[in-house]
């Protein structure tokens, strides 16, 4: 997608603000996933959206002004997100990928080439494991050693083949 259009559509999004028959939650939805393809899934602006919440308190349901100004202060928030979101677009372009990054479903598709269901999902849950990165390295490490000799080196053999990071690492010198 080129800055012109990441602008175009996000100015649809910023028109869709003002229809008559909001649904924030679907605006919400769409905007994170736009958002997504244009600044990357780690975006404090895909953050910033998901924060945007109208108050339901019971207060404010009595009260017929209530859901409207905090709807409004909803949708002001969101366009404010999405001006500032085309003004670094105008300003800086689309964000870079870095070229020293390995593709997810690079790392993703050995991993599922050289594990089973069931040692993917320990994979999984030991990294999802809270605490400091260094326990779940060894747990990691544990995992991946009672998989079996062979399972780790095929891995990172499966990484290095592939050819996006072949061909990087080609280019080093």
């Amino acid at each position: 997608m080129n800055p012109k259009k990441s602008i175009e559509v996000l100015e649809t999004q910023i028109e869709k603000l003002d229809a008559k028959e909001f649904d924030l939650n679907a605006w919400k939805n769409f905007t994170v996933l736009l958002l997504d393809r244009i600044f990357g899934r780690e975006s404090k602006k895909i953050e910033a959206i998901d924060k945007i919440k109208y108050d339901q308190s019971s207060w404010v349901l009595r009260d017929e002004t209530g859901y409207t100004n905090s709807m409004e202060a909803c949708r002001k928030l969101g366009r404010e997100i999405l001006e500032e979101s085309i003004v670094e677009l105008q300003t800086f372009g689309l964000p870079q990928e870095s070229p020293d990054t390995i593709p997810f479903e690079t790392v993703l598709t050995a991993l599922k080439e050289e594990l089973t269901g069931s040692q993917l999902r320990e994979i999984k849950n030991a990294i999802a494991e809270k605490g400091a990165i260094n326990d779940r390295k060894k747990i990691l490490i544990t995992k991946l050693q009672g998989f079996g000799s062979d399972a780790a080196w095929a891995i990172v053999a499966n990484i290095l083949s592939d050819e996006h990071v072949a061909d990087r690492l080609k280019k080093e010198n």
